[in-house]
């Protein structure tokens, strides 16, 4: 039976969490792209780094502003905010101290900002779950490998224990649970086949046929994300993208082919995420209602073809 969806009130910032608890799928590198390309489509963006540990976006941002400051054109800037661990032996206290910094980052932005980016880490934790139970927008970057898909449904041998929700996939559908009792919000949910080879492997179509298997069961949309190129490495120094105009960073520089494709990946995969976007004679919060309304009506008939 298809699902009731009932317009919650929404607010202006709509949340983009990327998250996975695997490591090393490039949610880092999805977060910052996806923010410059917000920025560069001039839209208010604030972003929110709860990888305490590695701090990726946050030294990512730190270089685009130093690079600022010299820029032979103005440089686009989130309002960033990069959030502490407790350092209390009390796990208690600590929970508190991060909710806290959490929910006033979050109350900072949610109406002043209409695009709020969250890069959380690879690993379950009480920040890492509320900031899921508050995305509008989910992007789970996945490397075309088994051992990727395993934290989304259980791949093994034995095909009676095939299939089975794993871990990651049980906590998004918990967080999309919450959701729906706190403020009848959707999580639209985002797969994105990250880091593939130019040329496609054996093994990467294996890895496509199974998402597209469970993306039904477990209510989530596919996409390609950006090549394994250099060029997203070697500009993180300097705090720059793919979408920045590198060709006139450095003098008499023109871009390879492989630099334009990595540009032009990005744009696609903004495009491809469905967010809310300006159109003319529009308000964003008007933009957040059709999108509510287009995303709501694809996941009506994702679970009614999963029912059949």
């Amino acid at each position: 039976m298809a699902e009731d969806f009932d317009t919650p009130d929404l607010r202006s910032a709509h949340v983009i969490v990327l998250g996975n608890e695997k490591g090393g799928t490039g949610k880092s590198t999805l977060s910052i792209h996806i923010t410059v390309a917000l920025l560069k489509a001039g839209y208010r963006v604030a972003s929110i780094d709860l990888d305490v540990r590695q701090r990726t976006l946050t030294r990512f941002l730190e270089n685009r502003r130093s690079w600022a400051q010299t820029a032979p054109w103005p440089v686009e800037l989130p309002l960033h905010y990069a959030l502490d661990r407790g350092a209390s032996e009390n796990v208690n206290d600590n929970e508190t101290m991060e909710f806290t910094a959490f929910a006033e980052a979050i109350a900072a932005v949610e109406h002043a900002y209409e695009f709020v980016v969250i890069d959380t880490p690879a690993s379950d934790s009480y920040l890492m779950r509320l900031a899921h139970s508050l995305a509008d927008t989910l992007v789970s970057p996945v490397n075309e490998s088994f051992i990727d898909v395993d934290v989304f449904s259980r791949v093994h041998h034995d095909r009676t224990r095939r299939g089975n929700v794993a871990h990651y996939a049980d906590l998004v559908l918990e967080a999309r649970r919450k959701r729906r009792l706190v403020d009848n919000g959707i999580i639209d949910w985002v797969l994105v086949r990250n880091r593939s080879l130019s040329i496609q492997s054996n093994n990467a179509r294996q890895v496509g046929m199974s998402l597209k298997r469970m993306s039904a069961e477990l209510q989530f949309r596919v996409a390609e994300g950006l090549h394994d190129r250099v060029i997203f490495r070697e500009l993180f120094p300097i705090g720059l993208t793919a979408l920045d105009p590198i060709e006139t960073a450095v003098q008499n520089q023109t871009l390879t082919s492989s630099q334009l494709s990595g540009r032009r990946e990005v744009e696609t995969l903004v495009q491809t995420l469905r967010l809310p976007v300006h159109q003319p004679g529009m308000e964003h919060l008007e933009a957040r209602h059709r999108w509510y309304e287009g995303i709501s009506h694809f996941y009506r008939n994702l679970a009614a073809s999963a029912g059949e």
